[in-house]
């Protein structure tokens, strides 16, 4: 008998973010929670809801950085609406979106939707002095811009239009600031990878495979220099034939305890997958 294709994890994957999303859509918790207020209100709350689930689905259907910005900005506060519905599957469909698309495979799936050539890129893991920054932005512009615009509805016109002044003034920062996360990954070329991550390091770090004596998983820095950006756990570790210069971006440099500009002939840091990641090097 013919075999059967297999079907590749990044289908699989875009599918089950896809079902999720849908069922989510079905359940819709936000027409609930809409039927629960007046008119003005649940109009918004209408429009918040619908434009969210259509943004997401066609994000999760078109790969790339900007689509993983979109969904991770969005998928939580779409789980806190269907949570206040109290709607079942409106939660499941929310939850299950949530887990799949925080994935580290679905993160690897949509940077992968931006590159060209035989390139294989790796997402990173986020720094951990970014971690609190980043929820308190989003938490600020989400809260700004959805509450203003229902409070606004709902006649509160003092707050509303305040929180909706803040929101326009996050609006032109926070998300360029947010996006930078999704744009930080491990490339696996032919001639040898680059790390792209401008959050860590302030110059792109290329290493031709004649340079490279040997790239290894490690559960710890050791001697190499920590571009991980402060994470613990498993990491790559890579090994030069001769000391190359990095330069460090100035939170990383601080948080080292070092100048900018470093020589150096160990280096490790941190993708998502990281077992994965050392496979595609070899």
């Amino acid at each position: 008998m013919p075999q059967r294709p297999m079907v590749s994890p990044a289908t699989t994957i875009i599918a089950s973010t896809l079902a999720a999303w849908v069922v989510l859509g079905v359940a819709s918790p936000w027409q609930s929670l809409a039927h629960t207020h007046s008119s003005a209100v649940g109009s918004v709350l209408l429009a918040w809801g619908w434009s969210s689930f259509l943004a997401v689905a066609i994000a999760i259907l078109v790969p790339s950085p900007l689509s993983l910005t979109a969904i991770k900005c969005i998928t939580p506060l779409v789980a806190v609406c269907a949570f206040a519905s109290a709607s079942p599957a409106g939660i499941f469909g929310a939850v299950a979106a949530l887990i799949i698309s925080w994935s580290a495979l679905f993160a690897d799936v949509m940077v992968q939707g931006s590159a060209y050539g035989e390139e294989s890129r790796f997402a990173l893991r986020t720094p951990v002095p970014y971690w609190a920054p980043t929820v308190v932005a989003w938490a600020l512009l989400t809260g700004s811009l959805v509450g203003g615009t229902l409070l606004t509805a709902a006649k509160n016109y003092v707050v509303g239009v305040l929180l909706l002044i803040i929101g326009a003034l996050l609006v032109r920062t926070v998300p360029k600031r947010l996006h930078r996360l999704s744009r930080r990954w491990l490339v696996i070329v032919p001639a040898g990878i680059v790390i792209h991550d401008h959050l860590v390091l302030f110059e792109t770090i290329m290493c031709m495979r004649s340079k490279i004596v040997s790239i290894t998983e490690v559960n710890e820095a050791g001697e190499t220099a920590d571009f991980s950006g402060g994470i613990m756990g498993p990491r790559l570790a890579v090994y030069l034939n001769e000391a190359d210069k990095v330069v460090l971006s100035k939170i990383t440099a601080k948080s080292l305890g070092t100048t900018e500009a470093l020589h150096v002939k160990a280096f490790s840091f941190a993708p998502r997958r990281v077992a994965i990641a050392l496979a595609a090097t070899r």
